[in-house]
């Protein structure tokens, strides 16, 4: 698995916000540990997929002087959001390593070049295949799959005086402070990224803001990026147009001097320039945005607090990082992720996914390696069946509702297909003792393929496929008629509307508050399992789950439904999320929605059903 994949697609499993992923950056990362010859495939589609959201700048010193010289292309879609083959658009890109004099940009410049040029119709790489090609050892972290490309990189990297990346770590959520140092205010959430040898590290994050005359605005989701000097590094963001940006000069609250771009829709920038290395914050919101990453359009004030939040001084002197100091604190992290907070059957203890699913890990490892033979073999039919049906499908042309295989196979290429060989190894990948292949997250399903993959029990007690997303598109549970999901991210992410979502938690705290224990009890989605001090027990009917009301529910009651607020839900993998994960809650098959999770902060509660003793 590539490491950029698995810093962009696992980590919305550890935040309580909006998935998010650098679907506009062009960087082809491989991990040292993966078959790599796969990925360079899975990267090469994704090169010519990758799709704008439109941005752009005014022009003094600033934004258009980290431009690339020339635009790059993007695939073309119909109607129906299909990638027309051979057809494209251009769109301006912007560098992540500095303004356009310097040599790291320079340098990335005449790769973009060559690459746009090289190998055009791939048919190079079609011929290749999933075969090695020799090139892994050196260039494992850039796309180099032929002599010429590895000559074209050496030429280019000793014509600027520049090394390459020869090693990159996943970051954990907790072991930032190791990696890069404290340079985030209280306000500022980081999730999991990567960091390279010489302290090149990429993340995503949130950040509260509301200080000062902004009055709580709110959640403010970004993608943070410092390329540090010397090293050459290919990544280029797509930034659409660059006509629509509001453009100045700004100085941080710990005296660092900044350049601020206000896009037009779900794009802004901040740039600093630390001498030693490059910063590049890309804000997923601008004057129109919709908050599907953020609460809503920004002006300047929201960007200016927002480059407050971050201490750009306390990156430089950029510092190597400790490697191992890092997969010490990952470990630390993993560890507390999967600890059980309640006493556990021994069957149990030992298996943490069954506790968090209610699936087997030697089941769950069944059905991924059967869906990875299936994608492999392209049995396009087979993994549409596997699928929770309603889902919505992400695409280029928009988001759509398909309630069938049949109507879903039409988008499979786009979803699934383009990116087999990366999915199917991705499933497939051995990790060390010390890293997850396959995890839970307290909604109830679990990941594979570092998040690209959810999947988890459905009524019938089957295993089925809640989403599937790669860096083009995505097919996730839900959906229905309603409102334009770019209006309504609730409702884009689990098929409800954001105001039904806010009424069904309303409704829970008030039924809790009032002790209607039989009512809450009728909102459960079953076969469930109750986790009490006793251990934890399948229960299929309300009147089964009554029984473990008190413990499970009623001992904490008062401080969940504190922790209930229906002003602060968030969408996980087809799932709507209150309380930071206190409940969990979607649809079913009839439509309905049903509580999946309810947590006491005790760690007992209702949760997803387990194949352990039934009450009674």
């Amino acid at each position: 698995m590539s490491n950029r994949e698995f810093y962009q697609d696992t980590f919305s499993q550890v935040h309580s916000s909006t998935e998010i992923r650098w679907e506009d950056f062009q960087t082809m990362k491989k991990s040292r540990r993966t078959s790599k010859r796969v990925f360079m495939l899975a990267a090469v589609i994704c090169a010519l997929a990758v799709l704008s959201i439109a941005a752009a700048a005014t022009g003094f010193f600033g934004l258009r002087d980290v431009l690339l010289p020339e635009k790059g292309s993007v695939n073309v879609t119909d109607e129906n959001g299909i990638v027309v083959p051979g057809e494209y658009e251009y769109r301006d890109f912007v560098s992540l390593s500095g303004y356009q004099d310097t040599p790291e940009s320079k340098a990335l410049a005449e790769w973009q070049s060559f690459l746009e040029s090289y190998d055009r119709d791939g048919s190079i790489i079609s011929e290749i295949g999933n075969s090695p090609t020799g090139f892994e050892d050196r260039y494992g972290f850039y796309l180099v799959y032929t002599q010429e490309m590895a000559d074209k990189l050496e030429e280019i990297t000793a014509k600027y005086g520049l090394c390459l990346h020869t090693r990159m770590e996943v970051v954990m959520p907790g072991a930032w402070p190791t990696a890069a140092g404290n340079f985030c205010r209280e306000n500022v959430t980081i999730y999991s990224g990567y960091i390279y040898e010489n302290g090149t590290f990429r993340f995503d994050g949130e950040a509260q803001l509301g200080a000062g005359e902004l009055k709580g605005y709110g959640t403010i989701e970004y993608q943070f990026s410092r390329s540090v000097r010397g090293t050459f590094d290919d990544v280029a963001l797509n930034i659409g147009d660059i006509s629509d940006f509001q453009e100045w000069g700004y100085e941080t609250a710990d005296g660092t001097p900044v350049t601020l771009g206000l896009g037009a829709r779900n794009r802004s920038l901040i740039l600093a320039d630390l001498g030693d290395s490059f910063i590049l914050v890309n804000v997923l919101t601008g004057r129109e945005g919709d908050g599907t990453f953020s609460s809503g359009p920004i002006g300047w004030a929201e960007l200016e607090e927002l480059a407050d939040s971050f201490s750009f001084s306390a990156l430089t002197p950029a510092k190597t990082p400790d490697f191992d100091a890092i997969i010490r604190e990952n470990g630390r992290y993993l560890e507390g992720q999967e600890s059980q907070p309640v006493e556990t059957a021994p069957e149990e203890t030992e298996d943490p996914l069954y506790a968090r699913t209610g699936m087997k890990t030697e089941a769950a490892r069944d059905f991924v390696l059967m869906l990875a033979e299936r994608i492999q073999d392209g049995k396009k039919r087979e993994v549409a069946e596997l699928l929770v049906y309603p889902s919505q499908v992400e695409v280029a042309a928009g988001t759509f509702t398909v309630r069938s295989p049949e109507e879903f196979l039409p988008y499979y290429d786009e979803v699934i297909g383009q990116n087999c060989q990366g999915l199917s190894t991705a499933m497939t990948w051995e990790p060390t003792p010390e890293e997850p292949w396959i995890f839970g997250d307290g909604s109830g399903l679990a990941a594979v393929a570092d998040g690209a993959v959810w999947f988890g029990l459905v009524e019938e007690s089957v295993i089925r496929i809640f989403t599937i997303q790669t860096d083009q598109a995505a097919v996730r549970s839900g959906g229905g008629d309603s409102p334009d999901p770019n209006e309504d991210d609730i409702y884009a992410g689990a098929g409800i509307e954001r105001d039904a979502a806010k009424a069904f938690v309303w409704d829970l705290t008030d039924l809790l508050s009032r002790g209607e224990r039989e009512k809450v009890a009728d909102l459960f989605a079953y076969p469930c399992a109750v986790h009490v001090s006793g251990g934890v027990f399948t229960v299929n009917t309300p009147e089964e789950l009554l029984a473990y009301y008190d413990e499970a529910i009623e001992l904490d009651v008062r401080t969940l439904v504190d922790n209930l607020d229906y002003h602060s839900i968030f969408t996980r993998n087809g799932l709507v999320g209150a309380g930071d994960g206190t409940a969990w809650f979607g649809l079913v098959e009839d439509g309905e929605i049903r509580l999946f999770s309810l947590w006491i902060p005790q760690g007992l509660g209702v949760g997803p059903v387990v194949s352990g003793p039934s009450a009674g």
